[in-house]
Order: structure tokens, then C-alpha cells, then sequence
């Protein structure tokens, strides 16, 4: 979505221009028509390779800009050929626009119900009310968790013909593909029976299917790409770039592509580009018709497969009959893993006439049969007291609030319009006039499925962020510019355009030294390719507020010599404009600012320049600090009761005393002044020494920086510091950043006292931590370790969606955590005092608080799930699903952690969990049924924890070999992870991706939580050094304060550790 233009959406996807411009299609472009290939309605049995590897990647394509011009050729059409191609053919998309690759991560609003009944007002009516979900800024859509949740597209009411295929695209026009090494005329071909695009037919590999476009950018989103190829200014107009998956065998997953092509003339462009749009699109839209056996769909099913049976020669309607096979050739095109038997018996409960054969009628039956779903038949059976007639508005409106947990009474007039809209379609034809409308089980069914019933928590109406930055969790992302591996991956501006699209709020740009005098961005002295770093800050530019209008963070590594610094700074701020953050908005102000205050405003992360001071650290003496002084506004305050001290109030230095502290493990210098590791980031990070005699000897030698005024100063609210320890007066300014790598991190917060400093340090200052270089296969670690700390920027390997990235993806899913900032635990803003409680806790000690969380899971069922990768033909899917619980708390001796009740405990061999050790429970395996698996498996979960904000629930779906045994070798047929209080309670339809992060089209969990209000308990911490009460309060009050170097430790210091 463009920041400046409005989003045109359509059935499935977005149609966008550029952030700089409004082009679009005009609104009454039709979509031309064009029937669904052969491969679809007809196709073997067998799938080839190529058609099973689709199966791992496809997102319908979009472009960001469509010609007016177009519309010239939307009247013409031609007759779909019935022959069959020999080559391999695409099956069809399976998942719907990838969210790093999409301004429409979710689904359009309303457009709700898999399997409908094709009600036309029904649909329109629904899409009237939600055809343009409302983002932060009040514009545009925002990302939901499900996207059409069932199908992830509603298909219209009338799925149209499809869009006309130029002849001359069918013949093959030239075009010019541009590399970096060479131009060459290719003839390019659009093969419409396969759904793809060939430049070569005598090679297979010279080709890609128009399901797997994901983009197509053309004018000033293809600027970059032609500036960078030497293309000329006068070719933009017929330039453009098409972004596409292939697979990648050896992960089971997808690689990104990217083919520039210069059209001859500005009709082949306009053809080209708006033709692959619109046969992308229709192909998801019908896909999703059929896939929710949509009434309108079926029809035209039928009526292509009666034209083919009959070769559209004269015949009558009774004479049209479909047999066993032509069923289960349809249930295989459309993804349906059942066994033979179960279509078999559906096919003869339909088969009324038991000719063997099923009229229309009796085709209507079979469908009705499939769509009828077992689950949703029990919740209609406890629900309505009246089954024949079905469910009345007050019984609805009961089951949402004791069972949905909606607050009906809060939009009492919404809810009764979602009930008018769903009962609607349930009215039979010969309904009396002014009957009391109900809801029906194919209703209650539809309603469970679409949108109205989403798993995670809506955006509030009221969602200012008031809170200094540093007290909020921010949505980070480390070396942006990569889109695959870290030694030898490509530097794209796409992977920027992808972590700001799915609402990424820091970004990574790893700058250096450009042999023509331009500082360009890479991953320095490794294999990895470079882009131009005036491209990459024009990109973050254009697309900084496309999904959230919080401030976004441009996170500098500057490897650059001072010339190529300088004009760093020129380009940064004429790249950002008016957005750029370049002085304090309060000049007075000894604290951030809040992100409401930055709305819609860039802010530079960079070390601090050479030779610049900063006068609130100048401001140290060897006496009373500013911020210890009696007359200054941190007054110390004296609580004894279970209330909080805001960590505003806290003085400036945590520790005066000396332990050990993170410094530079290896010297890193800018540019090509001296050598550097492999490691990113170190530009403005620091590890940790053994003791502090290196820490000062660091200090002397590190007082000024490499980085030059003009750049350094931009560093307004995030001046990155070279760390000297706590008590340095650098650590005492309020705009400074610490950045550590992980392992860094880890190997030096083993002790308590070290956690407890860097958690207190993190109540009022920034920290970072990033991914070791080690991790070559750019994997992810567990970002529950760093956000217990207090770490604000997690930053991630956003390319590569592994389980740390599913938990980041979650963490910031659902409400206002959308916006890139989660307020973090209030355990980890303020410090709460507790005093010694002698008569629960025994003399000596204090008590911490914890607290409990209970919850239960309810498996009922899947829908659709996809055969997994490499699975052979002979083989059906077995599926059964695995629910893991993580927390942010460490295995310790005063709790196992989770304690799980319910199918198969699937943990680890002790029983623990904790940081990366989830408790695991399995359901039953449902043997040779991958359609709609019935698994009702209820799992009831405990723990105690000291952060209930911080606890992820994940759903894998697996496959078993033989439909007997449990296996985790192989990659999973598809996940979904949430954060525990995100999740709605009640029954939910949760969508699920696959292992590259794609949402897949109709595949589905089915599943009912319900989550008990935590309550608190008060646990042991250690022991103090005195019994007398006066005493224990004083060692409080030098624990909390720092008035000695040896503070003993108390229920305040231990809550950290």
C-alpha cells in the first residue's frame, strides 16, 4: 500500500502504486475473461516435480503499476483451448501473497465465508462493511493474523469469466532481458494451458509459473534496478522488474528471483504487465470459488467439464452425467487429500439414481455433502434449541458472549448486523414475509470461518503510545539488505520493501566504502552482492509508514572512510526529507520521547562522532551526580507496600560498583583503516571483558569514535556507544544504545548481579542484540532470552522463518502491537517493592511475585491441509498436530515450568521447559485424511511465570509415514504461532503457513481456547543478611539505590534473575 495513494483491492489481493504516485487501473476495467487451464479440471494424476515444488511457494503477483491504456483490449476474448498440454502445468495457487512481499498481509476484511452458499447481497453486503480493513493511521488495511480465514479469499459472489489473453502474448513478443552483464532479445510466451511464462522451450528451466509472481515493479519502483543496470531514462517507461519464487530443494523452501525486461514498445508493455496481474488474481479467485464449493463455481465447473464431455456439440441437459473420476480429478486439483473410500461413499449418498453416475442435481448433493462439516454440526446441536429452524439472534448473540467471550453490549449494533448478513442466506425460499430471521447450521458454519471470528485481538479505537521509546519491545530486523544467507546471500532493496511491509520498525544497513566514491550497503568481506545506498534510503523512505506510522529506525553500520560518511549524511537527509529526526523535539527533555511524538518520523541509530560530547555525561563529578543530587527531580522515593517505582525515578547510575562489563571483544575499525570481523553490527557494539582493569584501559583508548560530526549527529535519540560500563557517564545520557551480539551477550549475563544490571539498565536505555556471525545459514535464535532483559531491539533474520521468527511474528500480530511496538511487561519498566513478609516466608527472606496462567486448548479439526513435499503418490497424508508452549522464564528449581494435561506429552526427556524448551503435546494421529480431520484432542496447560505477556502457543501440523507413528524427521505441512494473550477465546479458525511463511489459501486448524484471568502467587527469594526489620528495609533501599558496592540481594535485585 502506498503511503500516498489508496489501495485498490480486489477479491484476493491489492492493486498499488507506487509510494510516489497514483497510478492505477481505472475502476472500471473489467477483468477480461479467461477460463482456468486444463491442469486445474483435467490434469494426471501425477504430479510432476515442478507442480510439487509450487506447492512450497506461490503468492499470487501484483503490480505497482497498471497502464489506463489497457483498457483498449478488455473486449476482446477468446475461445479456451480443451487440449491438454504435454508440458508440466501449475495446479494452481495454494497460498495466498506472502506477507514480506505484500501491503496486503491480510485478508480483505470481510470477505468471510469459505464455504458459501454464492448469496449474492450476502456477499455484497459483507464486503460493503469490510471491503477496506482500516490500518493505525486510520487508512488502508493493516495485517490480521488469518486472511480470509478458511480460504483467505472469499471469492466474489459471480467469479468472472477471466481475463482475455492477447493473442499476441500467445504467439510470443520480444523483449529485452537485462543482467548486469549483458542485454539480450528474448522472445518471451505466455503458455496459458500451463500458466506460465517461457523464454526458451527447449529448456524447461527458462521459465516460471504466474502463480509464483509475488511482484511486478515498473516506473519509479523500478527505478533503482534501471539506474543500477544502465538501463537508460528515456526506457523507463517500458522497464520493468518481476520478483518470482522458485524452489529450493535442498531447505524445502523458496528463493526470490528477480527478471528486468525492457518491452519494444508501450503497448507490449501495457499488455504484459496487465495481463500477468489480472490472470493472477483470477486464478487465486477461482481457486478459492472452488475450493469453498461456492455455488456459482460449481456451476461453472460443471458447465467446462460438460463442454469437454460433449466438445461443445449440441445436447441435453439430461444427457450431462460426471463419474467417480471426473470427481476425484476435480478433489485433486482443488488440494483434497482424502482417501478413494470417503469420496466413494460421498459419491454414492449422492448418487441417488445408483447409476453410477451423478447428474447435476446429484452433483449439488455431493458438493453439499463435502461442505457439511461434523465439528460444526455438534456446536449447532448444543447451540439451537430449534434445529430445523436454527439459531435465534439471542442465542447467537449468548454463544458469542459466554463461549466467544465477545463484549456483545460494547457494539451491540455491529454484532446485530453480523447476524442480519449470516442469517440472511439462511432463509429458505418460501420463508413467510416478517418471519424471525435465524441462522442455520451452514450459518453458524460460515460465520466460524470468516473473518468476524478471527483468532487474535482487533486494532483498539484507542491506541496512543504515550510511554517513553524504551520502555516498548520494537519490531527489529538485522542485516535487512540480505535476502538469503549472510555469507553469500543477494543485497536487495526488496528485502527492504519486505521487512517494511510486514511492519518491520528498525532496519539494518551495513554500509561501506563504493569503489566510485558512492558508499554502497553489502555484508562487508564476505560473498554477499551490494546495492547503492542512496537506493536503500530512497526505499526506506518510500515505504517507511506503509503498514505503521511509528517511528522507524535506520540502524547504521558505517564501515565508510569520512568522505563517503559525509555524503552518507547528504543522501540520508535528502532521501527523508521532512521525516528525519535531526534535533530534539524538546530540547529540555531528560527522557525519550514517546512514539505518538514520532509518528510518521525517521530516527538514525549511530555511533557517536569523533570529537562530540555529550554534556549531560560532562556532567559527572566526583561527587553527587545530577541525578543523586537532593535537589533533583529523581527524589527518592520510600514505598514499603507492594507498589511501584517508576524506573523515571530511578537515578541515573544502577551500579557504582565494579563487576564484570561488556567491552570489545576485537578491535573493528571504520572503513579500510584497519581489519574487521565478520560479525555485523560491531561498528557500535561492545562485548564483554573479564575483568575492569581492560574496561578502563578501553576507555582511555576508545574516547572518540570514527564516525564524522555530520553523520554522527544525526544520531538524535540513538547515539550508539562503545560500552564502558554502567556507571560511565556515557551510559548516563538518556539517548544512548548499547548493541551486543548474542553469544556476547549470553557468555556475560550468566551472573545475577550481571542480569540484574542489564535489566535495570534497560528500564530507561536502549540496547540491541543481534544474530552471532556464526550463524551462516542466517537462523534465528530465541528472542524470549533478550526481551526477558528488557531488550527493546531484537533484531532478527527476517529472510528466514524459523521458529525465532514465528515468535517475533506473533509478538507483534495482533491490536496495537501491529504497529511495531509492544509496551513491555510492567516487571521490566518499574521496580516493585516487596517487603520481607516473616510470618509466610520465614525469617530472612522476601517475596517475589509470580503468576499463574492456565489454559486449554481444544484440537477439533483441520481442513484442507496440503500433501507434504516428497511425499510419494502411493502414500496419503496422516496428519496430526503438535501444541508448544514457550515462556521467558528459566527451568529452575522452584518450578518445571509447564505442566500439561490431554493426548501425548511430547517433550523433552526431563520434563522441563523454558527457553527454547517448549512443553509439547500431541494429538491423535487421523490416518489417510487430509481434507477434514476430526482429531478432538483437549489439552489443559499451567505454569507459573513472572511474564504471562510473554508466553507463545505454536500449532505444527505433521505427518505420519506409515498412519501409526510419530515422527519429526522432515519439515512440517504447515504452522501457526501466537502470543497467549493475543488469542480470542472460543471456538477459532486459525490459519496456517508453510514453511517459507506463505498463508495457505484453505488450509486450516479448527480449534476452541479458553484462557483463565491470571492470578498471583508470592514465592520465596533469598535470603537476607539480617532478621530485623529495620535493616531489611535499608538493604532494600541499598539494593535499589546503589549506596554501596556490595548490596545484598533482596526480593527487588532477585525478581531478575
Amino acid at each position: 500500500m502506498s503511503p500516498d495513494t489508496t489501495q485498490l483491492t480486489t477479491n484476493n489481493s491489492s492493486i498499488q502504486g507506487s509510494p510516489d504516485s497514483s497510478r492505477g487501473r481505472e475502476p472500471e476495467f473489467p477483468p477480461p475473461p479467461f477460463e482456468l487451464p486444463e491442469s486445474i479440471v483435467s490434469r494426471k494424476s501425477s504430479q510432476s516435480a515442478m507442480s510439487e515444488a509450487l506447492v512450497l511457494s506461490k503468492s499470487p503477483g501484483l503490480i505497482r503499476r497498471l497502464s489506463n491504456r489497457a483498457t483498449k483490449f478488455a473486449g476482446r476474448r477468446r475461445q479456451s483451448s480443451t487440449t491438454a498440454m504435454s508440458r508440466d502445468h501449475s495446479t494452481g495457487p495454494v497460498t495466498m501473497r506472502r506477507r514480506s512481499d505484500s501491503t496486503n498481509t491480510a485478508p480483505e476484511g470481510g470477505k468471510a465465508a469459505l464455504f458459501s452458499d454464492s448469496d449474492d447481497e450476502y456477499v455484497g453486503d459483507i464486503r460493503e462493511e469490510y471491503y477496506y480493513p482500516v490500518g493505525l493511521d486510520g487508512k488502508g488495511d493493516y495485517p490480521s493474523t488469518t486472511a480470509s480465514i478458511g480460504s483467505s479469499t472469499v471469492p466474489s459472489a459471480t467469479p468472472p469469466p477471466g481475463p482475455v489473453i492477447p493473442k499476441v502474448l500467445l504467439q510470443g513478443t520480444t523483449m529485452m532481458k537485462v543482467t548486469k552483464k549483458k542485454k539480450k532479445l528474448l522472445t518471451f510466451v505466455l503458455e496459458s494451458e500451463a500458466a506460465k511464462v517461457c523464454w526458451d522451450k527447449n529448456r524447461p528451466s527458462k521459465s516460471f509459473y504466474i502463480d509464483d509472481i509475488k511482484d511486478i515493479r515498473a516506473g519509479a519502483d523500478a527505478r533503482n534496478y534501471r539506474q543500477e543496470f544502465g538501463v537508460a531514462a528515456a526506457d523507463e517507461p517500458r522497464f520493468f522488474s518481476i520478483l518470482y519464487a522458485v524452489p529450493d530443494r535442498s531447505r524445502g523452501k523458496s528463493q526470490q528471483k528477480i527478471m528486468h525486461l525492457i518491452a519494444n514498445d508501450d503497448q507490449t508493455f501495457d499488455l504484459w504487465t496487465t495481463t500477468l496481474d489480472a490472470i493472477s488474481k483470477h486464478r487465486q479467485d477461482l481457486m478459492a470459488s472452488l475450493s469453498s464449493f461456492n455455488d456459482k463455481a460449481v456451476r461453472a465447473y460443471w458447465r467446462t467439464e460438460m463442454n469437454k464431455q460433449f466438445q461443445d456439440k449440441p445436447h441435453l441437459e439430461d444427457e450431462e452425467e460426471i463419474d467417480i473420476v471426473g470427481v476425484e480429478r476435480l478433489c485433486r486439483s482443488l488440494h483434497i487429500h482424502g482417501s478413494s473410500s470417503y469420496l466413494r461413499s460421498r459419491f454414492d449418498q449422492a448418487d441417488v439414481s445408483r447409476s453410477g453416475r451423478l447428474n447435476f442435481v446429484e452433483f449439488q448433493a455431493f458438493v453439499k455433502l463435502m461442505k457439511r462439516r461434523e465439528d460444526v454440526r455438534t456446536i449447532y446441536r448444543e447451540l439451537a434449541s430449534d434445529l430445523e429452524k436454527g439459531l435465534t439472534s439471542q442465542e447467537f448473540f449468548r454463544f458469542l458472549t459466554d463461549i466467544q467471550f465477545e463484549n456483545v453490549e460494547a457494539d451491540l449494533a455491529h454484532w446485530e448486523d453480523v447476524f442480519a448478513k449470516f442469517a440472511r442466506r439462511s432463509k429458505p425460499k418460501d420463508a413467510v414475509e416478517g418471519e424471525t430471521p435465524r441462522m442455520n447450521e451452514a450459518a453458524l458454519s460460515s460465520y466460524l470461518i470468516s473473518t468476524f471470528n478471527v483468532p487474535l485481538e482487533g486494532q483498539p479505537t484507542a491506541d496512543a503510545m504515550n510511554r517513553p521509546l524504551n520502555e516498548y519491545f520494537i519490531s527489529s530486523s538485522h542485516n535487512t539488505y540480505l535476502l538469503g544467507r549472510q555469507f553469500a546471500g543477494q543485497s536487495s532493496v526488496e528485502a527492504y520493501i519486505s521487512a517494511l511491509n510486514r511492519g518491520c520498525r528498525c532496519v539494518e544497513v551495513d554500509c561501506w566504502n563504493g569503489s566510485d566514491g558512492q558508499p554502497v550497503v553489502t555484508h562487508g568481506r564476505t560473498k554477499t552482492t551490494q546495492v547503492s545506498f542512496a537506493d536503500v534510503m530512497s526505499t526506506i523512505s518510500k515505504y517507511a509508514f506503509v503498514k505503521s506510522p511509528y517511528p522507524l529506525w535506520v540502524s547504521l553500520e558505517v564501515h565508510c572512510n569520512p568522505q563517503q560518511q559525509a555524503i552518507m549524511a547528504e543522501i540520508i537527509k535528502e532521501t527523508c526529507g521532512s521525516k528525519l529526526v535531526t534535533q530534539p523535539i524538546d530540547p529540555s527533555a531528560e527522557h525519550l520521547p514517546t512514539p505518538s511524538q514520532l509518528m510518521n518520523r525517521i530516527l538514525i541509530k549511530v555511533k557517536k562522532p569523533r570529537n562530540f560530547e555529550d554534556a549531560a555525561a560532562m556532567e559527572q563529578t566526583n561527587g553527587r551526580t545530577r541525578g543523586s543530587s537532593l535537589s533533583s527531580p529523581y527524589v527518592r522515593p520510600i514505598q514499603l507496600d507492594n507498589s511501584t517505582v517508576s524506573a523515571g525515578l530511578l537515578p541515573p547510575s544502577p551500579y557504582s560498583r565494579t563487576y564484570r562489563t561488556f567491552s570489545r571483544g576485537q578491535a573493528k575499525y571504520s572503513g579500510s583503516e584497519g581489519q574487521d570481523s565478520l560479525s555485523s553490527s560491531t561498528s557500535d557494539s561492545e562485548s564483554l571483558t573479564e575483568d575492569g582493569v581492560h574496561t578502563k584501559e578501553s576507555k582511555a583508548k576508545n574516547k572518540t569514535s570514527n564516525i564524522v560530526k555530520v553523520l554522527g549527529e544525526l544520531g538524535v535519540y540513538c547515539a550508539g556507544l562503545k560500552f564502558q560500563g554502567f556507571d560511565s557517564p556515557e551510559c548516563k545520557s538518556y539517548n544512548h544504545i548499547l548493541s551486543f551480539a548474542e553469544n556476547t551477550f549470553d557468555r556475560n549475563t550468566k551472573d545475577a548481579e550481571d542480569k540484574r544490571a542489564v535489566a535495570r539498565h534497560n528500564m530507561r536505555y536502549m540496547m540491541r542484540v543481534y544474530p552471532k556471525f556464526h550463524r551462516i545459514y542466517s537462523d534465528n535464535f530465541d528472542p524470549l532470552k533478550y526481551w526477558r532483559r528488557g531488550v527493546q531491539m531484537v533484531a532478527l533474520n527476517w529472510q528466514t522463518y524459523d521458529l525465532g521468527m514465528q515468535i517475533n511474528d506473533a509478538m507483534f500480530a495482533a491490536g496495537k502491537d501491529q504497529s511495531g511496538y509492544v509496551l513491555k511487561p510492567i516487571e521490566l519498566r518499574e521496580i516493585k517493592m516487596i517487603p520481607t513478609i516473616p510470618e509466610e516466608a520465614g525469617a530472612g527472606y522476601v517475596k517475589r511475585e509470580r503468576k499463574n496462567v492456565t489454559f486449554s486448548i481444544d484440537i477439533i479439526s483441520a481442513q484442507q491441509l496440503m500433501r507434504p513435499k516428497g511425499l510419494a503418490l502411493n502414500q496419503t497424508v496422516n496428519p496430526y498436530v503438535e501444541v508448544e508452549v514457550y515462556h521467558a522464564d528459566d527451568k529452575d528449581k522452584e518450578s518445571k515450568g509447564v505442566v500439561g494435561e490431554g493426548g501425548l506429552d511430547a517433550s523433552a526427556k526431563d520434563g522441563l521447559s523454558g527457553l527454547g524448551t517448549p512443553h509439547r503435546r500431541r494429538t491423535k494421529i487421523v490416518p489417510d485424511n487430509g481434507f477434514n480431520p476430526i482429531f478432538d484432542n483437549k489439552f489443559n496447560f499451567a505454569l507459573t511465570t513472572k511474564y504471562p505477556e510473554l508466553v507463545f502457543v505454536r500449532w505444527t501440523v505433521r505427518c505420519s509415514n506409515d498412519g501409526s507413528g510419530y515422527t519429526e524427521r522432515g519439515l512440517p505441512i504447515a504452522t501457526y504461532t501466537a502470543k497467549l494473550s493475543s488469542l480470542k477465546q472460543g471456538y477459532r479458525t486459525l490459519p496456517l503457513h508453510d514453511n517459507s511463511g506463505d498463508q495457505f489459501l484453505f488450509s486450516t486448524l479448527f480449534c476452541r481456547i479458553k484462557i483463565d484471568p491470571a492470578t498471583s502467587i508470592y514465592v520465596n527469594g533469598p535470603e537476607t543478611v539480617t532478621s530485623e526489620s529495620g535493616r531489611v528495609l535499608k538493604n532494600i533501599g541499598r539494593t535499589v539505590w546503589n549506596r554501596t558496592p556490595m548490596s545484598p540481594k533482596t526480593s527487588v535485585d532477585s525478581g531478575h534473575s
